[in-house]
């Protein structure tokens, strides 16, 4: 008997709502095929930060932890409200207040057109960075005085130990190797956590071909050749910056997708579905958004949910589309973010 899921959905700010509104029907779809489904929609956001005070209130994170399976983020950032408080309040609260340490991010490129570099193919290349979600230097501590600031950058054993084991899992379940971003010879303390970490776990994971590598030479390494990669483990920072270099290999970070999500499952709520692009204000109600990302996030959320064939179904007809021309203008196209919407959802399976 399939479970009952109940998601919520959080279209944000920016081209967050338009590229959501694409991805709803995916969800009729879902149920259509026999998953029992619900979902509500919420107004959290810099509109409604701005027109009620409240970012996300105390109840209804209590509702969204307890009583939810899982989340549709869009996108959260507003130049309206430029120290981004409620950005801090919504994303990087949930991230955290929920532990959602894994932020898995894939780089399977399905175009060689989209892969801007000489001699390799787009179906050589298939790497996934397993970004630590909560700590590092975007544990938002620091201070600002005259003629100085300072951000630190926390780093504690459960979490490194969280994203590293769920790292090393997914390199064994994909008989690949797992290859760990660091500066620990210049950050020595928060990154010789990590090290440590690693290599503690090398001997439980023994199988994996793994190794230490750092960051700089990493990133020259992904542009020289990125096929020997499978899995790379980073922290915060870094796994942003490698990740974001990732998306170029796929078409931009309209097609990037992510799922955050707590490998020990603390709370109902455990898993996070975002596309990696970001609000882009600038792009807001033009019409040209790229849902690419947002399918593509949706589709891990249902794997995550176990829902391996609608997973499937979802990332193959974004693939179909690509292939058979499909591209909004970060794509070199000329559809639309609703046009891009129908031509994916065109290939679904009844």
């Amino acid at each position: 008997m399939d479970v009952a899921i109940r998601l919520a959905v959080i279209p944000g700010d920016g081209i967050g709502p338009e590229v959501v509104r694409e991805v709803l029907p995916l969800l009729e779809w879902a149920r259509g095929r026999g998953r029992e489904l619900t979902w509500e929609i919420h107004p959290w956001g810099a509109t409604h930060f701005l027109a009620t005070g409240k970012i996300l209130p105390e109840d209804a994170f209590i509702e969204l932890r307890d009583q939810t399976d899982g989340i549709l983020f869009g996108a959260v950032g507003d130049p309206r409200v430029p120290d981004g408080r409620h950005a801090e309040g919504l994303l990087l609260r949930l991230r955290r207040d929920l532990e959602l340490t894994v932020n898995e991010r894939p780089c399977r490129p399905i175009l060689d057109a989209h892969l801007p570099l000489k001699g390799v193919r787009a179906a050589e290349v298939a790497i996934e960075v397993f970004r630590e979600n909560t700590e590092g230097p975007y544990c938002l501590k620091g201070t600002t005085e005259p003629h100085r600031a300072t951000d630190l950058a926390e780093h504690t054993e459960p979490a490194v130990r969280r994203l590293l084991e769920a790292a090393f899992a997914r390199a064994a379940e994909r008989g690949c190797s797992l290859t760990l971003a660091h500066k620990a010879n210049v950050l020595k303390h928060g990154h010789g956590l990590w090290l440590r970490m690693f290599q503690e776990l090398r001997a439980a994971f023994h199988q994996v071909p793994a190794r230490g590598l750092h960051a700089d030479a990493l990133l020259c390494a992904l542009v020289q050749d990125p096929r020997p990669f499978g899995v790379i483990a980073a922290d915060n920072y870094l796994g942003d910056l490698i990740s974001d270099l990732l998306a170029a290999f796929q078409g931009g970070m309209g097609v990037a997708p992510s799922l955050s999500w707590a490998p020990h499952r603390p709370f109902r709520c455990a898993a996070l579905a975002e596309p990696v692009h970001g609000s882009a204000p600038d792009l807001a109600g033009c019409g040209t958004a790229n849902p690419t990302g947002m399918y593509l996030s949706a589709a891990l959320l249902f794997r995550h949910l176990g829902w391996i064939a609608e997973a499937e179904s979802v990332a193959s007809a974004v693939a179909t589309a690509l292939r058979q021309g499909a591209a909004t203008a970060d794509l070199g196209g000329t559809l639309s973010t609703r046009e891009m919407g129908a031509a994916i959802r065109a290939h679904l399976p009844a």
